[in-house]
């Protein structure tokens, strides 16, 4: 039911959007977790994820995703947003639905390597699990 929601919320924004779409594909794993207590740990238990980000305006993007988390052999959807105050900082919030549900919460920043190409480092704060990481990756812009 939940998934239904959010796909009714994002088709009807999608729609009623008057602006000129702009995209931008994101690429990410995560470098460091608080949970991670070996070192070695972040081979056999990496997370990473891909989302597709459609530009209402300037400052607001709507997000949609996947992640995977290897530990757990877990595919998870992420509808989300990003909100860019600053241009290049933004803030973002998504949930991530699986089998459980989860809400992440985080900062980021995007620094532009060329007109298409940005890198990304971001911190989440995963609020069921209580813990947070710190992701890098890259976003290519359409």
């Amino acid at each position: 039911m939940k998934c239904f929601f959010c796909s009714v919320i994002f088709s009807t924004l999608f729609a009623i959007s008057s602006t000129q779409a702009q995209y931008l594909i994101n690429f990410g794993i995560d470098a460091y977790k608080t949970d991670n207590r070996d070192p070695v740990e972040v081979v056999g238990k990496a997370q990473f994820g891909a989302e597709l980000n459609y530009f209402l305006i300037r400052q607001l993007a709507l997000t949609a995703g996947v992640e995977y988390w290897t530990a757990q052999n877990r595919l998870s959807v992420i509808p989300g947003m990003r909100l860019y105050p600053i241009d290049p900082v933004f803030i973002r919030f998504r949930p991530l639905i699986s089998g459980e549900v989860d809400y992440a919460a985080g900062v980021g920043y995007a620094r532009r390597i060329t007109d298409t190409w940005r890198l990304e480092i971001m911190g989440d704060y995963y609020f069921e699990r209580s813990n947070a990481a710190l992701r890098v990756g890259v976003g290519y812009r359409l």
